[in-house]
């Protein structure tokens, strides 16, 4: 199944990965992660682990076991809404949001929730499609299409209509992937052996040669940004062909998200912040649990 690859790649350990690579150790320009010369917030018990993130202008969205949170500057985060479903994928999508997982204690036991639909930021939920049937642990936008990995079976599946219709396309073991904001067919994934390239909706992929091995990746406007499983940032502005490494964070690599100039990175227990494309970090939250 494609959860059991993805722990077995997590866990062969950050030195056979650089190896796989070929990336060497971070220059001088690569700045360290540091606390924050403000408020660090702390991330309560209620909280739990967090699966992935969302920079909005109300703050960075944190899509938990525990439904949708929100931290805003150095504040605690707070709890979005009244629904407590286990957020196991999360996008924007126009000016809302999609979102995927199981269902919590307050929701209907259907298994999987399929895709959900929020035009409020999180505060409330619609059923768009496939509930019951699907739990995405990924999900990435472009326009009206909506492209998300099931974690049953390991299925790539995408939707030109904004969730309605589904179709199954061929996954090449991709572990993240990110669509292109301004072309929904084009597609850059990551896997074991290294970054993929689609440009024709994720019909056929191909290896990007020369590009750092990658954990995750987000896509904002015109800054393709990733980060490996040795906490190096990259960032591409040519679709993935060319990257330059920016900077750097610790700990175990576990969600990312981008906006702009801004880039939150969750590794280990701390959210590591930037305000300058990845060129430096503060610790924002620490103390977050694991999944």
């Amino acid at each position: 199944m494609f959860k059991v690859r993805r722990v077995g790649w997590l866990a062969a350990g950050v030195g056979s990965l650089v190896l796989l690579s070929g990336c060497s150790a971070p220059d001088k320009q690569a700045s360290v992660a540091s606390a924050s010369a403000g408020q660090v917030a702390q991330a309560s018990l209620e909280l739990g682990g967090v699966h992935n993130m969302l920079i909005t202008d109300e703050g960075i969205l944190l899509g938990t076991h525990h439904g949708v949170w929100l931290q805003t500057n150095s504040q605690d985060p707070v709890r979005v809404g009244d629904s407590r479903f286990d957020v196991m994928g999360l996008a924007k999508f126009g000016s809302g949001l999609v979102a995927s997982g199981h269902p919590g204690e307050t929701d209907e036991q259907v298994g999987n929730i399929g895709l959900r639909g929020s035009t409020d930021q999180g505060r409330t939920w619609e059923n768009i499609s496939l509930s019951g049937q699907v739990d995405f642990h990924r999900l990435t936008t472009s326009g009206q299409t909506i492209m998300g990995l099931s974690s049953a079976d390991g299925a790539l599946l995408v939707s030109t209509d904004g969730g309605e219709t589904w179709i199954a396309l061929p996954n090449p073991n991709i572990y993240d992937l990110a669509l292109d904001p301004n072309d929904s067919l084009t597609i850059v994934g990551t896997t074991e052996t290294g970054q993929i390239l689609s440009s024709d909706g994720g019909k056929t992929f191909s290896p990007i040669p020369g590009a750092p091995l990658l954990v995750l990746l987000s896509w904002d406007t015109a800054r393709l940004v990733g980060v490996g499983p040795d906490g190096l940032i990259y960032e591409s502005l040519d679709k993935s062909i060319t990257w330059n490494k920016v900077g750097s964070i610790t700990g175990e690599v576990r969600a990312l998200t981008s906006n702009g100039d801004e880039i939150a990175v969750l590794a280990g227990t701390n959210l590591y912040y930037s305000i300058d494309a990845g060129r430096n970090f503060n610790i924002r939250i620490t103390g977050i649990a694991g999944h």
